[in-house]
């Protein structure tokens, strides 16, 4: 009787594991389950891809974390990408290195 329950509780386990993702909105971050409809403000944007397949999607990942699928041909959405794509370039050509470094002295006396 005991190895029986013990096979029907590791069944069980590897079910649950399996099954996590059911009802999330995305099991994957490259899966997309549904598309949202609701329009999101870019200043709750951190980042996004974009999802080629079947299913073309942008994943936008907010700062929360949040993960949501919308649809690219919508046009709030590609303004959105493009906003992120801007603030991107801008922040990028902010924080270019402006050289190599100088070597500073720590006041310790090296030996000779």
């Amino acid at each position: 009787m005991k190895p029986l329950l013990l096979a029907l509780l590791g069944v069980c386990c590897l079910v649950a594991r399996d099954v996590e993702g059911v009802g999330s909105e995305i099991l994957d971050q490259r899966i997309c389950v549904s598309m949202t409809t609701r329009r999101l403000p870019v200043s709750r944007i951190k980042t996004y891809t974009i999802k080629e397949g079947p299913m073309k999607a942008v994943i936008f990942i907010t700062k929360r974390g949040l993960k949501l699928c919308a649809d690219p041909q919508i046009d709030w959405v590609k303004k959105a990408v493009e906003t992120m794509d801007k603030s991107k370039r801008i922040n990028m050509n902010q924080t270019k290195p402006t050289g190599a470094q100088q070597p500073t002295s720590t006041g310790v006396p090296q030996a000779r």
